[in-house]
């Protein structure tokens, strides 16, 4: 589910969405996953003023080479691709290439692709589901009883509201990606899971195959 929704993802990037761009910017998006992680690791990532567009270029980038690279590279290395994702994401977020709600839910997919492959770490940020699941919480901009009670509702809401309901609800159709990797020994994951059994239940079933105009 995650992959499926990295690669729609990745099918909707081109470069020249990304308006003018410079040869430097050029030459990173070409790079292999090696280089990127290398890249993004120096002082040069610092020393650049792209735009957000261009940033979100470089996160896509980065996103679509480990994605493809994800059951091959090896528990170690992915420390390096971690730590590499977190600059990029960072980077792309401070520029207003993305907002937190899409950072938290590229962190959510990606996260879930990777533990597709991997067994959860705690010391390595993209092996670890916690930090997902704080990126989700943090950005989710309702509670489960909120959307329990304006789902029903949904098309008699201001639009501003409406757009709220569906914006957490896009987050947890994200979060779903990770269930199979969340344990209700961890607080955090049994909380998480107790929620989504709400929103599947009670929440969910009123939006699903509709959509309000943007």
């Amino acid at each position: 589910m995650a992959r499926q929704a990295l690669v729609l993802a990745m099918r909707e990037f081109s470069l020249e969405r990304c308006g003018p761009v410079t040869a430097d910017w050029l030459e990173v998006t070409r790079l292999d996953l090696s280089g990127l992680v290398t890249w993004l690791r120096s002082p040069e990532p610092g020393d650049v003023r792209w735009t957000g567009n261009e940033w979100l270029g470089v996160l896509k980038v980065f996103t679509m080479r480990l994605t493809q690279r994800a059951p091959d590279v090896a528990a170690g290395e992915l420390a390096a691709c971690s730590a590499a994702y977190d600059i990029v994401l960072d980077r792309t977020l401070r520029a207003d290439g993305i907002d937190a709600r899409e950072a938290a839910v590229r962190r959510i997919l990606l996260t879930a692709v990777v533990l597709d492959h991997v067994p959860a770490e705690p010391a390595v940020p993209l092996r670890d589901p916690r930090v997902a699941l704080a990126a989700f919480r943090a950005a989710l901009p309702m509670s489960a009883a909120e959307a329990v009670e304006m789902a029903p509702r949904w098309r008699e809401l201001d639009p501003d509201e409406m757009r709220r309901l569906w914006r957490a609800a896009g987050l947890v159709t994200s979060v779903r990606a990770l269930r199979p990797h969340l344990t209700s020994a961890d607080p955090e994951s049994r909380a998480v899971l107790h929620d989504l059994a709400i929103w599947e239940e009670q929440v969910l079933p009123h939006l699903r195959g509709e959509r309000p105009a943007p």
